[in-house]
């Protein structure tokens, strides 16, 4: 029997189907994990690290057959700060530039080393999933994503960029800064071919 993992940030949660409060799981409901069974573990915001982080956990308690993970933005960085609100169900939280930018100024500006903290993320949990039995489905969420030597789903198609937001042809006409149902509808199909 086919079990259904997912993950990423507010890509994969769905963020702006209802609304784009960050916190408003309603936006799951109709994102495409809930299109194709999955249980949508994506968090609004989150780093690498974070995804990685709650894929491994997921997937050692629960042992889903596939992950479908769509990771973020390197520049990303988990950290555990207190006063968070949108900390995690792991308690993580991510900085990036927009949110702390002091922070991320005077410690994480360097784009090689944030690339190479997300490739080891994302290569590490690949290599776990395969180990304990995961079949691991990886796509970049959208442009400006580390380099990877591990599989993802759209690297056939030629692209320049092998993310979510070029394999669909239509995301330069949405009107908002995340996929739209349109969009999600268009990801749960091209999942259930890809799996099957």
């Amino acid at each position: 029997m086919t079990k259904l993992y997912a993950n990423g940030c507010s890509f994969v949660m769905g963020q702006e189907l209802v609304d784009n409060n960050p916190l408003n799981l309603e936006n799951k409901r109709t994102a495409f994990p809930a299109l194709i069974g999955a249980y949508n573990d994506a968090w609004s915001g989150s780093s690498n690290q974070a995804i990685a982080h709650r894929t491994i956990e997921y997937c050692k308690r629960e042992k889903p057959t596939h992950a479908i993970v769509g990771w973020t933005h390197p520049a990303r960085v988990m950290t555990f700060l207190d006063d968070d609100v949108r900390k995690d169900r792991l308690g993580q939280s991510t900085i990036k530039p927009s949110t702390f930018p002091e922070v991320f100024t005077e410690y994480f500006l360097n784009e090689e080393g944030l690339n190479r903290i997300s490739q080891y993320a994302i290569e590490g949990c690949y290599h776990q999933l395969v180990a304990l039995g995961v079949k691991p489905i990886f796509f970049h969420s959208f442009v400006n994503y580390a380099n990877v030597d591990v599989p993802t789903i759209f690297d056939h198609l030629g692209l320049k960029c092998s993310c979510w937001d070029y394999a669909y042809d239509g995301y330069k006409d949405r009107e908002q800064q995340h996929p739209n149902q349109e969009q999600h509808d268009w990801m749960a199909n091209y999942l259930m071919d890809y799996i099957k």
